[in-house]
C-alpha cells in the first residue's frame, strides 16, 4: 500500500502516527504483518480490511481495534483516500489494554478474531479531536495529551457501541460522509458559538431539512444532540482539569444558563458539576 505515514508522537503509553493514504487504483494490498495491538481512528475514506475470516467495513466514524500478531490486507473501496489517526502500543501495555475492556473480553480473548469495529460516540470524536489538534502543535503539554489519550482508550474499550453501526451504502460513504465529517470539525471547534441548524446546513449546501435527517441517518443521533454531547465532555474535561468556576464553565461552554448545564451535565454523568469535580 502508497501512503504516508508521519510519526507525530511517541511515549512509554503508546506511539500516535498520521496515516494518509496515497494509492490512486482501488486494489487490494499485499499482506501485511501487525505485530503491536493498535486503536485506528478513520478519519476519512472508506476501506475493507481483511483478517482471518472478516472483511471489516471501515469507515469515517469509526474505530478499528487490531490485535498483534496477525496478518491483514487492506481493499480500496473508491478512490477517496483514506486517512486514520493510529495508536499503537509496546507489548507492555497490552495486557493493561485488556484490563480495561472487560466488555470487550469476548474479543480481546478469542483467537479467531483478529480486528473489531468500534462506532464512534461524539465522546470519543471529541477527545479524538483534541488530541490530534493538540499533536499538532510544535509544543504542547505532554501530560495532558496523554491524559485525554487514556480517557480515550477507556471509552473505546468500553465496547459501548461496537453492535450499534448501521451499514451504509456506496453514495453515502463517499458523497455524505465527507460533509457530516466537515460538520462535526466545525462543531468541536465552536462549541461556545450558538450554532443553528441553517449554519450548519448550510457548510453542507443542503436544506436545514435535508441535513438534518442526513446527519441523523448517518450518524443516529441529532445535531442537536451532538452538540450536547460534546459540550458536555469539554465541561467534563474543564470541572476535572481547571479551577474555573462551575458558572464560567457552564457559559464556556455554549450554555446558556446553570440550570440547564447543571441538569444536562448530571443527566450525562450521572453527577452534579460540583460532585464530579469534587
Amino acid at each position: 500500500m502508497e501512503a504516508i505515514i508521519q510519526h507525530i508522537y511517541q511515549s512509554p503509553i503508546c506511539e500516535v502516527h498520521n496515516f494518509l493514504c496515497q494509492c490512486q487504483d482501488c486494489n487490494v494490498s499485499a499482506r501485511e504483518h501487525h505485530d503491536k495491538f493498535s486503536i485506528a481512528f478513520i478519519r476519512q475514506g472508506n476501506f475493507i480490511y481483511k483478517v482471518f475470516r472478516n472483511d471489516l467495513d471501515a469507515f469515517h466514524g469509526l474505530f478499528l481495534i487490531s490485535k498483534p500478531g496477525y496478518e491483514h490486507r487492506v481493499g480500496h473501496v473508491h478512490d477517496m483516500p483514506d486517512q486514520c489517526t493510529i495508536f499503537s502500543f509496546p507489548a507492555a501495555n497490552t495486557e493493561h489494554l485488556e484490563a480495561q475492556g472487560e466488555e470487550l473480553a469476548w474479543f480481546l480473548k478469542n483467537p479467531d478474531l483478529h480486528a473489531l469495529l468500534i462506532k464512534a460516540t461524539p465522546e470519543m470524536e471529541y477527545l479524538h479531536h483534541r488530541i490530534f489538534n493538540l499533536l499538532q502543535q510544535p509544543h504542547f503539554p505532554r501530560l495532558c495529551a496523554e491524559q485525554l489519550m487514556l480517557e480515550l482508550f477507556s471509552l473505546v474499550l468500553s465496547g459501548g457501541q461496537q453492535k450499534m453501526i448501521t451499514p451504509l451504502t456506496d453514495r453515502q460513504k463517499r458523497h455524505h460522509l465527507p460533509l457530516i465529517s466537515t460538520v462535526k470539525t466545525f462543531i468541536s471547534e465552536n462549541i461556545s458559538e450558538d450554532i443553528s441548524l441553517p449554519q450548519l446546513a448550510d457548510i453542507s449546501h443542503l436544506s436545514p431539512f435535508h441535513f438534518n435527517r442526513l446527519f441523523k441517518q448517518m450518524t443516529g443521533i441529532t445535531p442537536y444532540n451532538y452538540l450536547l454531547q460534546v459540550r458536555l465532555k469539554e465541561a467534563h474535561l474543564q470541572l476535572r482539569h481547571s479551577r474555573q468556576s462551575i458558572t464560567h464553565v457552564a457559559f464556556e461552554t455554549g450554555f446558556n444558563s446553570l440550570e440547564h448545564f447543571s441538569a444536562a451535565y448530571k443527566k450525562q454523568y450521572g453527577l452534579s458539576p460540583s460532585q464530579s469535580r469534587r
